[in-house]
């Protein structure tokens, strides 16, 4: 079954290879700054193809994420047809991160701010927690590939995976 259309999967690798771009040339040059932005736009982009498209919900939900986190540690999670309740917290998290560093970045180059390092510092601090919830995410999407018998990274790649259930 079709679970993510083009412009999602396209989105989300376009999103990747940026963040993983910038945390590997992490230099604060020019080139640094641009790809941090077009990180944001991308992110902006899903926003409003989220809007706009009829696709699974990105609203997470407190309740479905308590059953789901129970039914995880009784060894059960069931599949989703989009993204499982703790995946749809991920992908909010890494989209704030994105966006709260694109304004971090450009607030260390105003003029208001021109050499205060706590700009510097609160980037530098996003940066690591950026760091830390992809490394999570990747290995949460392992471990649910393993759980579910299902390449999550090829649907992401392809837009299809086995109907839940």
């Amino acid at each position: 079954m079709k679970a993510w259309d083009a412009v999602v999967r396209l989105l989300h690798w376009t999103l990747a290879a940026l963040i993983v771009f910038d945390l590997i040339y992490d230099d604060g040059g020019y080139t640094h700054r641009l790809v941090g932005y077009a990180a944001a736009v991308v992110v902006l982009l899903r926003l409003g193809w989220q809007a706009l498209a009829r696709g699974h919900s990105l609203r997470p939900s407190i309740a479905e994420t308590r059953a789901y986190i129970r039914l995880l540690l009784a060894g059960k999670p069931p599949r989703s047809a989009g993204h499982d309740p703790l995946g749809l917290w991920m992908v909010w998290l890494l989209w704030i991160l994105v966006l709260l560093l694109a304004l971090s970045g450009w607030m260390s180059r105003l003029d208001v701010f021109w050499g205060d390092e706590r700009v510097e510092e609160v980037h530098a601090i996003l940066a690591n927690l950026l760091m830390l919830a992809v490394l999570l995410h990747v290995l949460a999407v392992s471990v649910m590939s393993v759980i579910w018998k299902e390449n999550l990274p090829a649907a992401m790649v392809t837009g299809v995976k086995r109907p839940p259930g």
